[in-house]
């Protein structure tokens, strides 16, 4: 059960070395921020993209080649 606790601090630990302390403040600051500027949730932008991607393939009527 111990082992299971203290997963999450070996695994800060290792990274913190791989990373050192500035890598590893630069990538919480990354997070941050982008969890700050995220506009909506991960749902609502897949849906928002995918009308976004149908409305772009439609031809608009006269777009097209004249026979």
């Amino acid at each position: 059960m111990t082992k299971m606790l203290m997963l999450p601090v070996k695994i800060i630990r290792t990274f913190l070395k791989l990373a050192g302390v500035r890598g590893a403040l630069l990538l919480a600051v990354g997070v941050v921020i982008g969890m700050l500027i995220a506009p909506t949730s991960g749902a609502r932008l897949r849906a928002r993209l995918k009308a976004r991607i149908k409305a772009n393939r439609e031809i608009p009527e006269g777009a097209g080649f004249a026979p």
